[in-house]
């Protein structure tokens, strides 16, 4: 058993819901504004930080290494949803939680936040959930509950057994949960089984600086197996978004080749059930080949092709991954490496 510590800072910061420039789909192209942005979330976004041990830098990783569309989270200040948290069965983990929500005009109640975490085992004291979090002696009788601005507080998870393996969510569950969750203030937590390998991850960059969101000089061969987070929620004002994104060219395009395993592992924040359905090709659901998944409102579920052979389908090329109940998609790219054009739909 592994001992994790983490330390997660949540923060205001601002937030580009197409931080590429364009739609792919419709072939629109955006211009930034004063703010440097294309598609600014009017508000700004409150994200869970991965930081340096006593949280005296930021230490953001992608959510999806192996994903052209994402950038380096030290230029966006971090990702929605935020900070991954990885574990492996058997793993006990402390997280270090500080609340550095600093907006103006905004009351300490509404500022005053927690971490809340499903799939994993804590006491109640650890639940993070308003009102009902007792006190935590260890720590001054501070509350998980309502953490305060400036505010630090400990959780301690264990995932003991094979049924904490999967992919699960956390997010804010304080007196402020609904309005912080539609800015941002949510994350997963991706715990392996025994056998799981952690990813690969890139020896190189994806994209160098002269590439655009439809051409790329020369991409990295990717992994003999892959895994990949497609998270759908809302964001304030602006509805549906998969990765804090919006318009394809922005979302996840994650990049795989023929004859690897794939994982996908889905989540659901929006308030109704979605599909998740991954053009041309299908996997094992219990007795069942299916090519759609339903996710539940505040679930999560993963599945995993054989890319580009009889028994799941794909091969090489672009793959839509897209929900009928939904305006977001994404893609999956099947590809050798090296130079790389995507399509561009016509602007209307």
């Amino acid at each position: 058993m592994a001992r994790i510590e983490l330390w997660l800072q949540l923060e205001n910061q601002p937030w580009d819901l197409a931080p590429n420039g364009i739609d792919r789909a419709t072939g629109e192209s955006f211009t930034r504004d004063t703010s440097g942005m294309f598609k600014p979330l009017s508000g700004g976004a409150l994200i869970f930080r991965r930081c340096a041990p006593n949280w005296t830098a930021p230490a953001d990783v992608k959510l999806n290494p192996w994903d052209l569309n994402e950038l380096e989270p030290a230029l966006t200040r971090g990702t929605i949803p935020g900070a991954t948290i990885e574990l492996k069965v058997g793993d006990e983990a402390i997280i270090h939680f500080r609340n550095m929500d600093m907006r103006a005009g905004f009351s300490e109640s509404e500022r005053t936040h927690s971490l809340h975490a499903h799939g994993v085992q804590h006491s109640v004291m650890y639940d993070g959930t308003y009102p009902i979090s007792p006190p935590d002696p260890s720590q001054g009788n501070k509350q998980g509950d309502r953490v305060p601005p400036g505010g630090t507080f400990d959780y301690l998870f264990t995932v003991p057994h094979l049924s904490n393996a999967g992919v699960w969510m956390y997010h804010d569950h304080s007196m402020a949960a609904a309005s912080s969750i539609a800015r941002g203030a949510f994350g997963a937590i991706v715990v392996l089984a025994g056998g799981e390998s952690r990813p690969i991850l890139p020896t190189q960059p994806l994209r160098v600086a002269s590439d655009s969101a439809t051409h790329f000089a020369n991409v990295p061969v990717p992994p003999a197996a892959g895994a990949h987070l497609f998270f759908l929620h809302e964001l304030a004002g602006v509805g549906e978004c998969l990765n804090g994104h919006q318009r394809l060219g922005n979302t996840p395009s994650v990049i795989a080749r023929t004859n690897t395993r794939v994982k996908f592992r889905v989540l659901n924040l929006t308030n109704r059930a979605q599909s998740f359905h991954l053009h041309g090709h299908r996997w094992k659901r219990g007795d069942d080949w299916v090519d759609t998944e339903v996710v539940g409102v505040g679930g999560g579920m993963s599945f995993e092709v054989l890319e580009g052979t009889a028994e799941t389908g794909g091969g090489n090329g672009e793959w839509m991954i897209s929900s009928p109940t939904s305006e977001v998609c994404g893609s999956l790219i099947v590809t050798d490496g090296g130079a790389l054009s995507l399509p561009i739909g016509a602007a209307a």
